[in-house]
């Protein structure tokens, strides 16, 4: 047998940097990336925009930078993506769905708003046409116009990318509210640990959709959020959801750490639906309390509707 040269050595190195380059760069797609603009950051992340009037991009790329250092940290992995700024009258164009400015997450994408989501603009109208005192409380952290984009996109900015750290090697969970209570966890965590500063934005308006009660919501149950995951509820029924979603996230990690979050990942891809079959809500329950936790099982024992 020959010995290795460091020719030899060379080669075979740059070969395995090749194969991991394309193994990231595969991962995203760019299909949706013609057409728009670079902008030059210190981040590792590259960031698009659809036109160059850039208005508020500054702060959330701060915050989605440090979410990457804590989440590459904890989920032990260097996760490449892009981040997508799109207006409003571009959305359709380059956004995986409706409704405008809303963020969302997929194939190695984060893409938000540009400008003010459709989703802002109708909460908050709806809300100042309810007594004012109903929404003193959102004044004082989203401002005397109570911008909800604070929320909307600042907090569920960091949401969107910790999907991403699931969807890497996973895209079919035994349970899709599984996928999304492992990003509020995900969310909840970092901004706790690590962006105190906006404890207020993420935590204040679902408090105000919790206290409000479920009359916005036709559908209620585990199995409804499966069967009419996104786009067959409205928009109030989903947000219904994912406030109760919010509510045991918050619960889970006030209680434990971020290790769970962890825990929580591994079980999404280990019982990925493209290599195992979906477990009846009896396995599922019995492998949450031995693989992520007591915690995570007893919302599908105490989910308040049935």
């Amino acid at each position: 047998m020959k010995e290795l040269t460091l020719t030899n050595l060379t080669a075979i190195f740059i070969c395995f940097l090749t194969a991991q380059l394309q193994g990231q760069e595969s991962w995203i797609d760019t299909s949706i990336h013609s057409g728009l603009i670079e902008l030059k950051t210190d981040y590792p992340f590259k960031t698009l925009v659809s036109n160059d009037s850039i208005k508020t991009t500054a702060e959330t790329l701060k915050n989605l930078n440090k979410a990457k250092l804590y989440f590459d940290k904890i989920f032990k992995i260097d996760l490449d993506f892009v981040v997508l700024f799109i207006g409003n009258q571009e959305w359709s164009k380059y956004a995986y769905f409706p409704p405008p400015g809303l963020p969302q997450a997929g194939n190695g994408n984060v893409i938000l708003g540009l400008d003010k989501s459709v989703v802002s603009l109708e909460v908050e109208k709806l809300i100042t046409q309810l007594p004012e005192h109903y929404w003193t409380s959102l004044k004082l952290v989203y401002g005397e116009d109570i911008d909800l984009d604070l929320f909307y996109r600042e907090t569920l900015s960091i949401h969107e990318l910790a999907h991403l750290y699931h969807f890497k090697e996973g895209t079919k969970p035994q349970r899709k509210w599984l996928q999304e209570l492992f990003a509020t966890m995900s969310m909840y965590s970092f901004i706790k640990e690590k962006l105190k500063s906006s404890y207020d934005l993420m935590n204040t308006y679902p408090e105000f959709v919790i206290q409000s009660g479920d009359r916005i919501a036709e559908f209620k149950t585990l199995k409804n959020f499966e069967d009419k995951y996104v786009q067959k509820l409205t928009p109030q029924n989903y947000e219904w959801f994912q406030m109760q979603f919010y509510k045991n996230a918050k619960s889970i990690i006030d209680s434990k750490n971020a290790e769970i979050v962890v825990k929580l990942k591994n079980f999404l891809i280990e019982t990925d639906l493209s290599k195992t079959d979906i477990l009846s809500d009896s396995e599922l329950l019995t492998q949450l309390e031995k693989k992520v936790g007591k915690e995570v099982a007893d919302i599908l024992t105490n989910w308040k509707y049935k």
